[in-house]
C-alpha cells in the first residue's frame, strides 16, 4: 500500500535512507560513524525542513511495515530543506562539513525526486504484477504532475537499477553532472508535452 509517511515510520524510514545514503558514498557524512549517521537521520526525519523528513516521503507498506520510500518536492522548496544538517551535527556533537552537505540538484522547472529506495529483501518482489520500486515510481510521477511542474527530474548513476526503471517511464538523459565527485546524470520526464 502506498501512503504518506508519518512519524510511526522514522525507524524503518531511517534505515532505508541509511542505507541509500551508503551506497551514494557522500564524503561529507563520511567523518560520522554508521551509528551517529543513522541518529541523525533519525532525527531529521522529524523535521518539516529537512530533505529526509517525514513530509517529502511517500511509503510502500507491506504488512504494516515500510519497506519502501520516495522523497520528492518542488525545486522550489529544495533550497529550505538543506538548512537542517548543521543544526542535527550539532546536536550530535560532531563539528558540521564547512559545505553543504548536499547540494540543490532540482532545475527552476521541476518536481525532483531524490530518492527512491526499497529493502534489498523486496526488490524481488512484487504485488499486482508491479515491483515495489515501479509502484513508488508511479507514484511519484504523480505526484509531479498533481503539483504543476514542467517536468520531473533525478540524479541516476549510470547503469544503476534506478537508472534502468527511469528509462521503463520515459526518463530522458539531459545533462552529465559530477555530484561529490561521482558521475550521475540528470534525467527529466516530460509532464506537460513541453519541450526542455
Amino acid at each position: 500500500m502506498l501512503r504518506d509517511a508519518t512519524i510511526v515510520d522514522a525507524d524503518a524510514v531511517a534505515m532505508l535512507v541509511l542505507h541509500e545514503l551508503e551506497r551514494r558514498q557522500l564524503r561529507r557524512l563520511r567523518r560520522l560513524s554508521k551509528e551517529q549517521l543513522s541518529q541523525l537521520l533519525f532525527v531529521g526525519y522529524h523535521q518539516s525542513a529537512f530533505r529526509y523528513g517525514y513530509p517529502q516521503a511517500r511509503v510502500y507498506q507491506n504488512q504494516g511495515v515500510a519497506v519502501g520510500v520516495a522523497y520528492g518536492y518542488p525545486a522550489a522548496v529544495e533550497h529550505t530543506l538543506d538548512n537542517q544538517w548543521t543544526a542535527l551535527f550539532e546536536r550530535l556533537q560532531v563539528t558540521p562539513p564547512q559545505q553543504v552537505v548536499v547540494t540543490p540538484r532540482a532545475r527552476p522547472d521541476e518536481w525532483y525526486l531524490d530518492m527512491l529506495t526499497v529493502r534489498g529483501r523486496y526488490q524481488g518482489k512484487t504485488y499486482q504484477g508491479w515491483w515495489f520500486a515501479e509502484w513508488l515510481m508511479g507514484d511519484a510521477i504523480h505526484r509531479a504532475r498533481l503539483s504543476g511542474a514542467n517536468a520531473m527530474g533525478m540524479d541516476v548513476r549510470p547503469g544503476s537499477q534506478l537508472a534502468k526503471l527511469a528509462a521503463q517511464y520515459g526518463f530522458v538523459a539531459v545533462e552529465r553532472r559530477k555530484l561529490d565527485r561521482q558521475t550521475y546524470f540528470h534525467l527529466r520526464l516530460n509532464l506537460r508535452g513541453n519541450r526542455w
